[in-house]
């Protein structure tokens, strides 16, 4: 019963944090990948110690515990920063499901240190999620080096490495103290160091002769087609005029309320967070993991459909490879 509840969960969360992913896509374009990252996570920090306070929950008690959550937390922040910033810089519909394979890393991390055991069909889907990742986040140009085909898909492979390590770590005091008491210490640790960056990128970008911090973006923010236009296997596939005209009008609308949209993003967070953190607390690791790393089917529906984007052939066949994997390891 505990692994049917964990894989709900983790569906659960894969929908909010996809849904989420869309919206920081809109307004991480606006304000920057790092800020993005701190109002989104601050306000699911407050969130969560809120309920922890109404509970009556504390802190975990052991010190061991407690050190875990905090690095789990430190170690996700990165994660954090990273895949917003990725998502801000492009393409989302390639940027997403490279990130989404955290859930097959983490499977592997949980095998090794966790000594949990996936069957022989979950450790290959991992496998095919793994070749994924290299055919969705490369492209060829005429037969020569292949080079990363956005360039937000780097800050998107560290997010993952740093997601699937983070997991693993805060799901040895989820399991110990609680998955509410751990989780808060994890998330105290997750927003002090984003807003602390983002204070620190502020006062940079301050300090530079006309150049107000966290300045707007001076292009649109929509035209990430172009960002896959200069190379990889077949001909470049045109966005339709319609595609692009409806996500501009959408991207203009919404990207005048770029903190609005980073506090509904808040609230999606903790939704996916606590259903992610009790999950891990009844169920084996790698099972919720690779739940919530669905996510993804959201936002390359969305960066199709509203930003106008086109993965290339061989884009679309590593896409599609990211998700038979995570179907087998979780269907496994």
């Amino acid at each position: 019963m505990g692994d049917v509840t964990g894989l709900v969960l983790g569906l659960v969360a894969a929908a909010m944090w996809g849904t989420l992913d869309v919206l920081v896509a809109f307004a991480g374009r606006r304000i920057g990948g790092v800020a993005s990252a701190a109002l989104v996570v601050g306000s699911s920090c407050l969130i969560v110690l809120a309920v922890a306070v109404l509970t009556g929950t504390g802190l975990p008690s052991d010190p061991r515990m407690l050190g875990l959550a905090l690095l789990a937390g430190s170690v996700s922040s990165i994660g954090f920063a990273c895949f917003y910033t990725a998502l801000r810089l492009g393409p989302v519909s390639v940027v997403s499901p490279t990130v989404a394979v955290y859930g097959g890393l983490a499977s592997v991390l949980a095998i090794v240190f966790l000594g949990e055991r996936p069957a022989a069909i979950q450790l290959a889907g991992a496998a095919a999620a793994t070749v994924g990742i290299a055919l969705a986040g490369l492209s060829f140009a005429g037969g020569g080096r292949p080079r990363f085909s956005g360039p937000g898909v780097p800050f998107a492979l560290v997010s993952l490495v740093a997601w699937s390590v983070s997991i693993v770590l805060l799901s040895v005091p989820i399991r110990e103290a609680g998955w509410l008491s751990a989780s808060s210490a994890a998330r105290i640790a997750n927003a002090s160091l984003l807003v602390g960056l983002w204070v620190v990128v502020r006062a940079r970008g301050a300090t530079r002769p006309g150049e107000p911090a966290l300045a707007p973006e001076p292009e649109p923010p929509i035209d990430v087609a172009a960002l896959t236009a200069g190379g990889g296997s077949g001909p470049s596939v045109a966005a339709p005029v319609g595609a692009r005209g409806r996500g501009a009008a959408l991207a203009a609308i919404l990207g005048r309320h770029p903190v609005e949209l980073m506090l509904v993003a808040g609230v999606l967070e903790t939704l996916g967070f606590v259903a992610f953190s009790y999950a891990l607390g009844v169920a084996p690791a790698w099972l919720v993991s690779l739940a919530s790393s669905l996510g993804p089917t959201v936002t390359v529906t969305a960066g199709v459909i509203l930003f106008a984007e086109r993965p290339r052939r061989v884009q679309w066949a590593g896409i599609a490879l990211v998700f038979a994997g995570v179907a087998l390891v979780a269907v496994g």
